[in-house]
């Protein structure tokens, strides 16, 4: 039924209350959301939280889109679905969330007493071990541009800070991109 619609008569169907519009916008643009999200990840998260990230950038491209812009919807939907992402790494990133990312409930303090505590330690040691793994796999240099691209630093700022080129920066990010997946 949706099929045949473009993307500004399925935008106008959506902003008029048609649940189904949106979904089929969605599935539409399912490869856009998967091409954004395959180039970051979430330290304490997975796959499907970046992809849940980047359909949430995807409503609110829908939702704030003005076909009078002159902007084509897949442009703008582009850079609300980056947009989100970058914000969601950036902030899992960011040592202020640290408390929160780090806390422990009081449910789960009651739980505690109750259980061995063992679990929880062997859990903190499994982050740990993730992060010194990293480490061992990336050269200096390369950890220092990880660390700083995951902290939401463009290409730019990254080579000011280490004093490489943007090329070299580039380079660097798609060697440890590489060593992270294999």
């Amino acid at each position: 039924m949706f099929d045949n619609l473009t993307d500004n008569q399925l935008i106008a169907l959506h902003k008029q209350g048609n649940l189904n519009a949106f979904e089929r916008i969605s599935e539409r643009y399912k490869w856009l959301v998967k091409s954004v999200c395959r180039s970051y990840f979430l330290t304490g998260g997975d796959d499907d939280d970046l992809l849940q990230e980047g359909f949430l950038g995807l409503l609110k491209a829908v939702n704030t889109y003005d076909e009078s812009k002159n902007t084509a919807f897949k442009t703008f939907a582009y850079t609300c679905i980056s947009s989100n992402v970058k914000t969601a790494v950036r902030k899992d990133c960011n040592n202020s969330n640290k408390a929160l990312n780090e806390s422990v409930s009081l449910t789960a303090i009651s739980f505690l007493e109750t259980e061995n505590l063992e679990d929880v330690i062997i859990e903190k040691e499994g982050k740990e071990e993730t992060e010194n793994e990293i480490k061992n796999l990336l050269s200096q240099l390369e950890y220092k541009i990880f660390r700083l691209w995951l902290g939401g630093h463009s290409y730019g700022e990254i080579s000011e800070i280490t004093g490489k080129t943007d090329k070299a920066v580039d380079n660097a990010i798609q060697r440890i991109k590489k060593k992270l997946k294999g």
